[in-house]
């Protein structure tokens, strides 16, 4: 069964909203990679064929955030020197079936991975300290639909080999842009939070893409858990969203 639709403007919007949005906390040699992953967008949306294609920002070109210093704690506290890169694979398909047939909308149709990785400063060494993927499943995963998993550096076993799937921690409905938006209000936390406060236009277009799609899930989370006979919790680890839940109504 093929996944959730979305409309190709919101996804090529939010490339350009973050961008705008998060601007003076975003590594400017790296900020090319959200007009390239605006591009393919654009090309998927215009191409005749419906075949099935990677939308990504690659693993060895991530976007990166600033330099943390000691700021994700409230009043810099922290002892880390951290920023974030951010890569993701999205497998899509633009849709031409059924009522859309317009040709404004896409649907997932494979992996849907965005990977956060936190590298320190150690005395000038960069590494690898944290990972962990924002994933949307597909109809036959085991955890909750939505989900974060944590993902060990190569050179660590523990905690967390590779050989263990779990814990599948739910998330809610996140595209590759909103994970960096969860992202910059850890890394920098004093000052993402007070960012992130201010009414301006570049908010208010961040707040217009996203404000509904959350909505419509937690919507759906809650009806979820009010129709389920058992226990809430596996109503929500056993749900699985019918694919027009965000465009229901468009």
């Amino acid at each position: 069964m093929s996944g959730l639709i979305f409309p190709f403007k919101e996804l090529i919007d939010e490339c350009e909203a973050i961008k705008a949005y998060a601007a003076d906390f975003l590594d400017k040699t790296t900020i090319g990679v959200l007009a390239e992953a605006k591009g393919t967008l654009d090309s998927i949306r215009v191409a005749r064929h419906m075949n099935s294609v990677k939308w990504q920002i690659p693993v060895d070109r991530p976007l990166c955030t600033i330099w943390s210093d000691g700021e994700c704690q409230p009043d810099g506290e922290s002892s880390h020197k951290v920023r974030a890169e951010f890569s993701f694979v999205w497998q899509i398909r633009r849709i031409n079936e059924g009522k859309w047939t317009t040709g404004k909308h896409f649907l997932l149709d494979g992996l849907a991975s965005t990977v956060t990785t936190i590298v320190a400063d150690v005395d000038g060494d960069h590494r690898v300290i944290a990972r962990w993927a924002t994933e949307v499943g597909d109809h036959a995963s085991p955890g909750t639909h939505f989900h974060f998993q944590v993902n060990r550096p190569d050179s660590e076993e523990l905690p967390f080999p590779k050989s263990l799937d779990i814990p599948r921690l739910p998330a809610p409905m996140m595209s590759p842009f909103l994970v960096i938006d969860l992202a910059l209000g850890e890394l920098f936390q004093d000052r993402w939070k007070k960012h992130s406060l201010a009414e301006n236009k570049d908010s208010k277009w961040w707040r217009a893409i996203h404000q509904e799609r959350l909505l419509r899930f937690f919507r759906w989370q809650t009806k979820c858990v009010h129709d389920f006979a058992g226990s809430p919790w596996m109503a929500l680890k056993l749900a699985k969203p019918p694919r027009e839940m965000l465009v229901e109504g468009t």
